[in-house]
């Protein structure tokens, strides 16, 4: 095991993702790839500026939320970290990043901070662990 995908989004899950692969990556001397997904909502039409701000503080967010994961990883000794915030479906992204960047293993938190909505129609990690077509691992 070289390569661990740790999708993030600031929930406790996603936090004890990353204590989880923290141990692996120790272990096996790994490299730690931390994923950040924003998705916007359809904004009406006339309201594109405000799409432009809310993108960028996404981002930001994103950005914030990514730098405490690789401090955490960093304090308990990972060397190897791998970060990346990006815009999307968060399912589809961490799918696609894990197959561009050929990771062995895919940690996610079972639940995150979705929307009700997404409690609904599935969550991230379940379609995750559905759809990759690597090992997926849930963390609790």
């Amino acid at each position: 095991m070289e390569k661990i995908l740790v999708p993030v989004d600031g929930s406790e899950q996603s936090h004890k993702a990353v204590g989880f692969a923290v141990d692996l990556a120790n272990h096996y001397h790994a490299t730690i790839y931390l994923l950040h997904v924003f998705k916007l909502t359809i904004v009406p039409e006339g309201l594109g500026e405000y799409v432009v701000s809310d993108r960028v503080q996404l981002r930001a967010l994103g950005d914030k939320i990514i730098a405490a994961a690789e401090d955490e990883a960093k304090g308990h000794g990972v060397e190897r970290i791998e970060t990346a915030v990006v815009e999307g479906d968060p399912a589809e992204r961490i799918i696609d990043y894990a197959k561009e960047h050929d990771v062995d293993i895919i940690v996610i938190g079972s639940r995150g901070l979705g929307t009700f909505k997404g409690l609904l129609l599935g969550s991230v990690s379940n379609k995750v662990t559905h759809r990759a077509d690597r090992t997926c691992v849930i963390v609790r």
